[in-house]
């Protein structure tokens, strides 16, 4: 039944007609990310992949044609609801109305799979207005812009962790997709790419948070088919995939599960005609109305939508206000929204006892870590209100039902599996769970931009809860009650219902081991017994990269805030510099630090391996968290009473594209430009933190020693570009 909006007034009718009607309310059970209307040979990538039933449909379109995969994404302001558990919430059915650039149209953006040596062929179309307040030549001054920021209108796209080409059409950052123009992106993935999980996401420097933290993102899926095969003289590395081990006896493959985690930061302002400073100054929240003055209990209060009346114009839910809704190391923990599911808030999930599935998580939110816990409920009185997903209230309010009924210890903990870390397969299982060292109940640590493809399986009927578990308390305060760290008070992500099925008794570890083994039976013995016993080595994309060449500067990524300055080695964005110059096919080490709070290192391409990470002792040395296996330091690990060094363990000599650089911690990687030349970005992926500066452009070349780096129209310099904005402008570069 769809919902009347009539009680929004002018605010709504004021946003034109051309805008589509709001969707239909969705219900609060488990949807896998949307997906397009597709034709060929598309549907055949999503085999094991939960299917979506229902949910939103939406705009665009995907085919396959042979290797190529054609889409059509629209982005779109799309209007729709957000479901809020918190009973005091004014709107019928704690239904938020909410309009959002978005891909489609839909709460977050569809799924898409496409396998190694495919051509991704991407036509992005921008429907946004041209006319945006943001997008003026003199932006008003209460949108509270950074220096470079403005025109949210203004996209392009990102295919986070493909290790594709840069340059172009590929997977180039540096252009604008003006409104109401369309681009069309053709990314080849060689045929040599991992399978694992990656994602996309809006990546216009402006406008990236404000678009991401509306929901501009999705899950991007490279399917793998490659078997394993012996290492010969010919080929000492043959490549596999982990895909091709993850079955039943059957040869049915394990059920997959995609979580795109996002924080939609949206709120309710009210609009009042003609206010000083432009619109969307004045959010709505519960002890009143929050603009750039309010004194602190107003601005670290709950945001709400209230009903709007004839006298009290209320807008719909919205990400609009740079400074008010994205510009504080804290506001995700203070304006009481609530971390979605594949969009909807707080879902429930049924499965049965004993199967093992792979569940692939994306943490798609820009700005604070996910804390992941799966842990058996308690039933609490003679209601089991997980039971009956009936879990209510503010996230304060749903804190005491949390701790009691989903309340985490070494009997309730579920184990994860970790198979895989930012899309590429690990040589070794990880196993996140209660440890025997220091009693430490494990969390799988999730920082905007990370995945983690986890094997899980629950032993018995019941009900379980997975948590986003609360940072610690002295890790919190020693970052101004902020930085990522993770929410103050432990939050529902979703129900799981497990009913049915086969009961397992005895180690869950054990029991999928013994699965794997028996399901790969052709597996040669000692690589089946490896696999059993969690080796994955032969599965593993890459081997230890060999160090730089002799006499390599080891190069640097200090982040750093010094207000209002957000830095790279101390120097804020400029589009029109080249910060670092590399060499195609050469190795680097870069040394990662960070002032102030964590900031969350993140380069395009080409992705890293973890050769150390240290941090100082009492004596001002530096010291390394890993023993000589890459095992943790107890002594270091268990010390840290803000266990900040957790975040690393299991991380030793992994492959990455993405990771958290805690104060106090420096974190050595090493990485090879491979393949590709032209120019990229690294930056903080704390994106409201990009978008104010902290971001620098690398240019990889043929030849650091030949003049112009070895490119044949060296020494050339790009035109200024014409006042009229094209669909797909290149930013500048001074070489």
């Amino acid at each position: 039944m769809m919902k009347s909006f009539a009680r929004i007034g002018l605010v709504i009718a004021a946003l034109g007609p051309s805008l589509p009607a709001f969707a239909a309310p969705v219900p609060r059970a488990f949807e896998p990310p949307p997906t397009l209307p597709g034709q060929g040979n598309v549907v055949a990538l999503e085999a094991g992949v939960a299917p979506a039933v229902g949910g939103c449909r939406p705009q665009g379109s995907i085919s396959r044609s042979g290797s190529i995969v054609s889409v059509v994404l629209n982005f779109v302001r799309g209007r729709f609801f957000i479901n809020n558990p918190d009973p005091t919430d004014p709107q019928p059915d704690g239904l938020d109305p909410v309009e959002l650039r978005s891909y489609g149209g839909c709460k977050s953006g569809p799924a898409i799979f496409v396998k190694p040596g495919d051509t991704l062929r991407v036509d992005l179309i921008n429907q946004l207005a041209k006319d945006d307040p943001s997008c003026l030549p003199n932006p008003p001054e209460g949108l509270g812009l950074p220096a470079l920021v403005g025109c949210f209108n203004t996209t392009n796209l990102h295919t986070h962790g493909l290790h594709v080409s840069p340059a172009g059409n590929s997977d180039n950052v540096l252009l604008n997709i003006a409104p109401q123009t369309k681009f069309p992106y053709e990314i080849n993935i060689p045929n040599d790419h991992p399978a694992g999980t990656f994602w996309y996401h809006a990546h216009r420097h402006g406008s990236t948070a404000v678009q991401v933290a509306s929901g501009a993102s999705g899950v991007l899926v490279v399917k793998g088919e490659r078997p394993y095969t012996p290492p010969s003289p010919q080929n000492p590395k043959p490549i596999a995939d982990i895909d091709t081990v993850l079955h039943d006896v059957n040869g049915a493959p394990f059920k997959e599960q995609l979580f795109l985690f996002q924080q939609i930061a949206y709120a309710c302002f009210a609009n009042q005609p003609n206010q000083p400073g432009g619109p969307w100054q004045q959010i709505y929240t519960t002890q009143g109305l929050y603009n750039a003055n309010s004194p602190a209990n107003i601005a670290n209060a709950p945001w709400t939508c209230p009903l709007a009346t004839s006298g009290n114009p209320v807008s719909p839910g919205v990400v609009e206000n740079f400074g008010l809704q994205l510009d504080s190391s804290s506001i995700w923990d203070t304006n009481g929204r609530f971390t979605s599911v594949n969009g909807i808030v707080q879902p429930t999930l049924t499965v049965p006892a004993g199967e093992i599935q792979r569940w692939r998580f994306v943490h798609a939110g820009i700005h604070d870590t996910i804390n992941i816990q799966l842990v058996r409920a308690t039933p609490v009185g003679t209601t089991n209100l997980i039971a009956t997903s009936a879990l209510s209230g503010n996230r304060e309010q749903q804190k005491a039902d949390l701790l009691a009924a989903c309340n985490a210890s070494a009997g309730t903990l579920i184990p994860q599996f970790e198979i895989a870390s930012d899309g590429l397969t690990r040589t070794k299982l990880r196993t996140v769970h209660a440890s025997q060292v220091g009693g430490v109940l494990e969390s799988n640590y999730m920082q905007p931009g990370y995945r983690s493809d986890v094997l899980v399986v629950f032993p018995s009927d019941g009900d379980y809860c997975l948590l986003n578990q609360a940072a610690p308390k002295a890790e919190r305060v020693s970052n101004g009650n902020g930085g990522g760290q993770g929410p103050t008070t432990p939050q529902l992500l979703a129900y799981v219902h497990v009913r049915g099925g086969q009961p397992v008794t005895g180690d869950l570890q054990a029991y999928v081991g013994k699965a794997l083994y028996d399901a790969n039976p052709t597996l040669p013995d000692a690589v089946r017994t490896g696999l059993r016993d969690g080796d994955l080595r032969p599965w593993a994309p890459f081997e230890d990269l060999a160090p730089p060449a002799a006499g390599s500067q080891q190069q640097q990524a200090a982040f750093a805030i010094n207000f209002p300055a957000f830095t790279v080695n101390n120097a804020s964005y400029d589009p029109d510099v080249v910060n670092f110059t590399r060499e195609v096919n050469t190795t680097d080490d870069w040394l990662l630090s960070a002032q102030g709070e964590p900031h969350i290192f993140h380069i395009h391409v080409n992705p890293f391996q973890v050769i150390d990470v240290t941090t100082t002792n009492t004596n001002g040395q530096q010291i390394s968290i890993y023993n000589p296996d890459g095992t943790c330091k107890p002594d270091i690990v268990y010390a840290d009473k803000q266990q900040l060094a957790n975040q690393y363990c299991g991380m030793w000599h992994t492959f990455r594209d993405t990771i958290i650089v805690e104060n106090n911690y420096q974190i050595r990687v090493r990485t090879r430009y491979d393949r590709y030349i032209g120019e990229y970005v690294l930056h903080c992926h704390i994106l409201d933190h990009e978008d104010a500066g902290m971001m620098a452009n690398i240019a990889i070349v043929p030849d650091l020693n030949a003049p112009g780096g070895g490119l044949g129209m060296a020494g050339m310099r790009h035109a200024k570009q014409p006042t009229a904005t094209p669909a797909a402008t290149p930013v500048g570069h001074k070489h």
